[in-house]
């Protein structure tokens, strides 16, 4: 793809994304994202003179549905299915994926 940008390091969005790469992964999967990017990059070509910010071609057809309130699951049936929870006070423990 011309002008696909592949000047990322796969091994810093790897980290971020919380994942270990095997050398081999990490090559394969640095030139399917540079694809992607390059693709993502062709949207810059696109001719938007014909719309105005934010013009959809139809309206969302939800977009002033009511805010009503609904049932939701019971807690004990939530902490169930939970791998790691509390039943006092219900919590759901999740694993931290944020290292900063």
């Amino acid at each position: 793809m011309a002008g696909a940008r592949d000047d990322f390091d796969i091994a810093r969005v790897a980290a971020l994304a919380g994942l270990e790469l095997a050398p081999a992964d990490a090559a394969r999967l640095h030139a399917q994202l540079a694809s992607i990017v390059g693709y993502v990059g062709q949207l810059q070509d696109a001719d938007t003179s014909g719309g105005a910010p934010g013009q959809a071609d139809q309206p969302a057809a939800d977009a002033l549905r009511p805010d009503d309130v609904l049932a939701s699951l019971p807690a004990d049936a939530v902490l169930m299915n939970a791998p790691d929870a509390t039943a006092d006070p219900p919590l759901v423990r999740v694993p931290r994926v944020m290292l900063r």
